[in-house]
């Protein structure tokens, strides 16, 4: 008999006896991982934990092809195998719609979330599924967090077009879930300035999205200013600030 795949794992060996959780949802075209530099220096008392999706990483043999509701459930039966603790969820991107799309779900399943570098209306780019093959490769080269090398590797390029693709078509059917949804988590809204992908003044329509408050803080940068070396401590003291905790600091 085949084994269900797992739909979440330990983004880090975990450590002592954890306090809460934070739960991370990847964006496109990449997995969770990815995260990791900024989640790593969480404090140990924080379990993180990231959401595999198909056809990337631990999972990267499988189609990558999936649905909004095998997610939700998928990483709902993996957390209700887990010890209970106080639960937050964490996207960008992508990401930050597929943790809205499970917190409205399971309501009173999570403290809060934080959603990063996606408005709430606008983030079905359904442009994005005509793209050609160039213009994908341009529109990753733009909003960076892509190494060249791999769009000049033949396997890799094709890859990661698929990918593409295919979490391009998830990314419109996650905002049709969500529209017209009401949340009653707290929100933490997250930004960069010159993010060419969205217009940041669209991230304070989440306070109208949930009725447990929201903060929008914007930093310098790209669309993946949560990795600059220059603002992610910021970033990461304000999750950890929502989570009731300390983030380690970078080394001097």
């Amino acid at each position: 008999m085949t084994k269900a795949p797992d739909w979440i794992f330990p983004l880090r060996k975990p450590t002592g006896s954890p306090t809460s959780r934070l739960v991370v949802f990847p964006y496109g075209a990449s997995g969770p991982t990815s995260l990791r530099p900024l989640l790593n220096r969480l404090p140990e008392t924080v379990e993180v934990l990231g959401a595999a999706l198909p056809g990337r990483e631990r999972r990267f043999g499988e189609p990558p092809a999936t649905t909004v509701a095998e997610i939700v459930s998928g990483v709902a039966e993996g957390l209700a195998a887990r010890e209970e603790l106080p639960t937050y969820l964490f996207g960008h991107s992508m990401g930050a719609g597929l943790a809205v799309a499970f917190a409205l779900a399971h309501p009173g399943s999570c403290e809060g979330l934080v959603l990063s570098g996606r408005p709430p209306r606008s983030a079905g780019r359904s442009a994005l599924q005509g793209f050609s093959d160039e213009e994908i490769v341009s529109f990753l080269a733009r909003v960076g967090n892509t190494r060249p090398e791999l769009v000049r590797d033949a396997f890799w390029r094709d890859r990661l077009l698929q990918l593409f693709r295919s979490d391009a078509a998830l990314d419109l059917r996650t905002a049709e879930v969500i529209a017209g949804g009401v949340l009653r988590e707290r929100l933490l809204v997250l930004g960069g300035s010159e993010d060419p992908d969205i217009d940041v003044s669209e991230l304070e329509d989440w306070a109208e999205l949930t009725t447990g408050g929201c903060t929008v803080e914007i930093f310098p940068g790209g669309h993946f200013f949560l990795l600059d070396t220059d603002t992610s401590q910021a970033v990461l003291d304000a999750i950890a600030g929502l989570l009731h905790a300390v983030s380690e600091p970078l080394p001097v």
